[in-house]
């Protein structure tokens, strides 16, 4: 069996100060392919031991082969700007394209929008002593979804020995609409952190909403066909994530950190 991959990447970037405020830009394309081949047979009853050619056993067994292509395509860009490292804005957009899905719905397209405000930095907060850090946060982005197996778009065959002949049994019944499944996330909490970076933590609220998933529907015997994939149904989560930090004991020789994760959630 032999695997090849090949990844492309091609970026540029640019980024810029004046005065408080700064500015990063990035625009880029990027090409992934894989291919795999395998070809293996099996015969037993071996003359020798020592010798492991085929033409060294005389029972035939099974033999195979088959190679699988996919390769994907993207075009994306990014801003990221900032005052005063302070108040902060991103943005994203990017077109992926992928061999999974048929020529005419190939290409989808993702985005994300974030901010962020460092509150404590503001001359009117009146910041404890205690306090070295409090930001909120927010964002919202979509990423795509292509995992599912190749040439499901189209109707695939297993051939077979039928009485010394080649036949054609139905595998797969292919579906040239299928496309990209989306994932759409929106996240907003706080970061914080206290008593000399000893204490800190984040807080977040999270809503996942995945759209037109990609699922495997099986067929009756009727059909000719096993299965056949489509895009049908959403999924949605909602929830409070925490994550807390702490170091307990702190001194030259010794330190005790202790970390602390919880999650609430619900599924639909």
């Amino acid at each position: 069996s032999r695997t090849l991959s090949y990844n492309y990447q091609q970026l540029l970037n640019y980024a810029h100060s004046f005065g408080r405020n700064n500015v990063d830009l990035m625009v880029g394309h990027e090409s992934y392919r894989t291919k795999y081949y395998t070809l293996s047979a099996v015969r037993q009853n071996m003359f020798d031991p020592n010798n492991h050619e085929l033409a060294g056993a005389v029972t035939d067994g099974t033999s195979t082969s088959y190679t699988t292509d996919y390769n994907t395509e993207g075009y994306f860009f990014r801003a990221q700007y900032d005052y005063d490292t302070r108040y902060f804005l991103s943005g994203s957009y990017r077109r992926d394209a992928s061999s999974r899905f048929h020529p005419d719905n190939r290409w989808g397209n993702f985005w994300s929008l974030g901010g962020a405000w460092i509150i404590s930095k503001e001359e009117w907060f009146n910041t404890p002593s205690w306090i070295d850090l409090f930001k909120i946060k927010a964002s919202y982005g979509t990423q795509g979804n292509d995992n599912i197996g190749n040439y499901l778009y189209t109707n695939t065959y297993n051939i077979v020995n039928a009485g010394g002949r080649p036949a054609a049994i139905p595998s797969v019944m292919g579906n040239k609409d299928i496309t990209w499944e989306t994932n759409g996330n929106f996240n907003a909490g706080v970061d914080f952190e206290m008593f000399g970076g000893r204490f800190s933590g984040t807080a977040e609220f999270f809503l996942r909403k995945t759209s037109d998933m990609l699922f495997s529907f099986p067929l009756p015997p009727t059909y000719g066909y096993t299965s056949y994939y489509d895009n049908i149904g959403d999924m949605k989560n909602i929830g409070l994530e925490v994550e807390l930090n702490g170091s307990i004991i702190q001194t030259k020789d010794f330190n005790w950190d202790l970390r602390l994760n919880m999650t609430y959630y619900k599924n639909k």
